[in-house]
């Protein structure tokens, strides 16, 4: 060992390690700011630490052969060497750092909402706070505390709020803030904690800067559940104090703690668009207490998404909704939420001029909320409205650049405007299927996306995944989709859609047209259409905008039909200022 170490000392080894290691160091902290200013890739960053370490490496190699010649001295030879080596590598490093980055499925909605703008000063994520009490089973507890703050703040004027979708992305990620700001357009974010033990809860919090990493603002506070909701009002004053908005909540409402936790677990149900364990939950919120503004809210608007996620006679779910918001206004006016639930099932009855206005509510007291947005922005869609609705989606992709709904529509319609074409519709609408696999709305956009496209290998694939996550054969669109493609088999694939077992696929007036139309039966379709369909049953009229209806929408019938349905309605004033 005298020996070993007795070649350390002659070779200098000690002394090259520890030069090279702080000039490594330094060097790192040199980068760091340089890739900040050039928004290098973290891929980039990594590369070039990966780089430093086998430096090292390089190093004690040079330093022991040199050591053993007796003298600390590189060649001319060597020097050429590791030259032509440096110039290379720093070649193609800058060719790197000029490369712009790839979009990764994560961020597939915000780059195909084209977002340029700098980041807004008054901006917000609230990301999904951390269950510290030890049991998973107790996230929803967390979550819906989470997006009772997100939704606080975003009654705030002037400032804008990452909607729940984009926020929750997040959720269980150790992501670099500097990124979550990046692919959120926030300046800020809150996180925190919630523990709970019995009806004692800790709630911490903190506000970070998302450009510098630097802590505007900690708290941590430890509360009865009674007082929930005055902890939630503290925090969202104390944001609003710190970014400098006004803050204009009202005072906390007193709510049974009991009915509060089946509220919190209704939200997450919701959110994972188990609509009919949702509405179970919340009339067990409503029962507990009836006076409770935001669970009835909630209930109505689970009521009127419930028909489109199960077999739900619609007359008697929208009939349902409609009364919960009814009893939700009577409670507090300014509850958005209820507006947007009678929005929604005045335009599926095909009632627009009262859904026009009920939406018009909901944005006069939430214009910044991500939902009242997408959900008026389909209205818009419905009526056939094309380029104002494309205004309001990039609006609600401004607060919720992650939402597969209002990215897929998006890409939808700026094909049918011919904003886009075809290269550009598939390669936008393929990376939001790769965000969002497990979303059933997603494939089912991008099965008629595909469809519009003729991408009919893609149709197929968007099929089989619908079908696989809502539990029904694959097989007859399956068949639909071949008959479309191939006309020696469009005969076979007429039969199938009329036989029992595509009953799915004729549920909805407006999807059956749309099959018959593609598959060359442009009579029958026409006379779906002229059937009476304002019951409910047909919810999708957007369909009728499609390009598929193309070699119909002169026919007088068909011009008709549409007059008959009041379409397309043009409300009196339109946010965009458009009309289309």
């Amino acid at each position: 060992m005298n020996e070993f170490f007795g070649h350390l000392k002659q070779r200098k080894l000690v002394q090259w390690s520890l030069a090279y290691v702080a000039f490594a160091f330094a060097l790192i902290q040199v980068l760091d700011v340089v890739a900040q200013r050039f928004d290098w890739s973290d891929a980039l960053e990594r590369l070039l630490i990966l780089a430093l370490v086998l430096g090292f490496f390089v190093t004690l190699v040079l330093a022991w052969y040199h050591g053993e010649r007796g003298a600390q001295k590189v060649s001319s030879t060597e020097l050429v060497i590791l030259a032509l080596l440096l110039a290379i590598g720093g070649g193609l490093l800058w060719r790197m750092a000029r490369t712009p980055r790839t979009a990764t499925t994560a961020t597939a909605a915000a780059v195909a909402a084209g977002k340029t703008a700098p980041i807004p000063a008054k901006s917000i994520a609230v990301l999904p706070f951390v269950n510290m009490s030890g049991d998973a089973k107790n996230d929803y507890f967390s979550d819906g505390i989470t997006e009772e703050i997100l939704d606080a703040l975003a009654q705030v004027p002037n400032l804008k709020v990452a909607a729940r979708t984009s926020a929750f992305a997040f959720k269980g990620k150790a992501e670099d803030l500097r990124k979550v700001g990046e692919v959120l357009d926030v300046a800020t974010v809150l996180e925190g904690s919630v523990q709970q033990s019995g009806d004692a809860v800790r709630i911490t919090a903190q506000l970070i800067d998302t450009r510098s990493g630097y802590h505007l603002w900690s708290e941590k506070y430890d509360r009865k559940l009674t007082s929930i909701f005055a902890v939630e009002d503290e925090i969202s004053k104390a944001i609003a104090d710190k970014l400098q908005v006004q803050w204009s909540g009202a005072a906390p409402q007193a709510v049974d703690p009991h009915a509060h936790d089946f509220y919190l677990r209704g939200l997450t149900l919701l959110a994972a668009r188990a609509v009919s364990e949702a509405v179970g939950t919340f009339q067990q919120a409503v029962a507990l207490d009836p006076q409770y503004a935001q669970a009835w809210a909630a209930l109505a608007e689970a009521q009127a998404l419930l028909p489109g996620y199960g077999p739900t006679a619609p007359r008697q779910a929208y009939a349902d909704s409609l009364e919960s918001a009814r009893r939700t206004l009577a409670l507090d006016p300014n509850v958005a939420l209820a507006h947007v639930a009678q929005g929604m099932v005045y335009s599926n009855q095909m009632r627009w001029a009262e859904a026009d206005h009920a939406f018009r509510q909901a944005l006069a007291i939430a214009p910044g909320d991500a939902e009242v947005l997408n959900q008026y922005a389909q209205f818009l869609n419905s009526v056939g409205q094309l380029g104002p609705a494309l205004a309001v989606f990039d609006r609600a992709l401004a607060r919720d650049p992650l939402s597969g709904i209002s990215g897929a529509i998006r890409v939808q319609l700026r094909f049918q405007l011919g904003l886009d074409d075809v290269a550009t519709a598939d390669t936008q609408i393929g990376r939001i299927v790769a965000a969002h696999p497990e979303s059933l709305f997603v494939h089912r956009a991008a099965l008629n996306i595909y469809l519009s496209l003729h991408r009919y290998a893609q149709a197929q694939a968007q099929a089989r995944a619908a079908a696989a996550l809502s539990g029904q054969d694959s097989a007859v669109p399956a068949q639909l989709i071949r008959g479309i493609a191939d006309p020696a088999q469009r005969a076979r694939a007429v039969q199938v859609l009329e036989s029992p077992a595509a009953a799915v696929q004729r549920r909805d007036a407006f999807v059956h047209a749309h099959w018959l139309v593609q598959l060359g039966e442009r009579e029958r379709a026409i006379a779906v259409l002229e059937a009476p369909i304002d019951d409910g049953t047909a919810v999708i009229p957007q369909l009728l905008w499609m390009h598929a209806f193309d070699p119909i929408r002169n026919d007088p019938r068909f011009k008709a039909v549409l007059a008959k349905m009041g379409l397309p309605y043009v409300p009196e004033q339109i946010e965009s200022g458009e009309k289309s």
